[in-house]
């Protein structure tokens, strides 16, 4: 298989170490020259340095091939964003991704991602009981009752315009799925700047709805 790893820290090395044994072809996307260089030196594999949270960077990769893409960056929102492109602009088949805050499993989940889990609660369901991987299945298969989408649309008055998206301490239960602004949907990213009468639509749980408001 063609498969696309993003991100070049511990686990995007752990699985590159793995997939090349098993045989498969693998591109790996990382932002920083330093990794880039050291997974160079090391894996006989094709790096891009790049951010893979953009669709230039996966095309480069050529995403258009892959089989699999594996999120696996530090910023649960970029994950996000590398995945929903990978399916909705690319149609590759599989996604997959770390999630690096506890909770946000049920969040990726109910936008599509085909796997999304966070090695805490695979440990603490490992502790816990003796999981099998049929119970693994269903603990992160939960209903999504206390989740809500929501939109809002940002006034003059609103501190967040002018900001970039990662200049603003967004709580860590809430994520960002889309921005229109006028007839054009945006793909929230860190360097995205928000401006007025942008309509943000988020995911979120009903108690951080009011600091989403005040923050935007």
């Amino acid at each position: 298989m063609k498969i696309i790893i993003v991100g070049g820290g511990k686990v995007g090395r752990y699985l590159l170490t793995e997939l090349l044994q098993k045989g498969h072809e693998i591109t790996l996307i990382e932002q920083k020259k330093i990794k880039c260089d050291k997974i160079r030196r090391n894996f006989n594999v094709r790096v891009i340095r790049g951010d893979g949270s953009e669709a230039e960077v996966l095309k480069e990769a050529e995403i258009e091939k892959a089989d699999v893409v594996l999120a696996v960056t530090k910023d649960d929102q970029d994950n996000l964003v590398i995945c929903q492109l990978a399916e909705r602009q690319f149609d590759v088949p599989s996604t997959f991704t770390t999630v690096n805050t506890p909770g946000n499993e049920r969040l990726f989940d109910w936008l599509g991602v085909n796997v999304a889990i966070s090695s805490p609660a695979i440990l603490l369901a490992l502790v816990d009981q003796e999981v099998a991987m049929s119970d693994l299945e269903a603990l992160l298969s939960q209903k999504h009752d206390e989740l809500e989408l929501i939109r809002f649309y940002v006034d003059e008055e609103s501190p967040a315009v002018g900001k970039k998206l990662k200049e603003l301490e967004l709580p860590l239960e809430v994520v960002l799925v889309s921005i229109l602004r006028g007839d054009t949907p945006i793909v929230p990213r860190g360097n995205t700047r928000i401006f007025q009468g942008d309509l943000v639509v988020a995911l979120t749980r009903e108690e951080y709805k009011e600091s989403l408001y005040e923050l935007f």
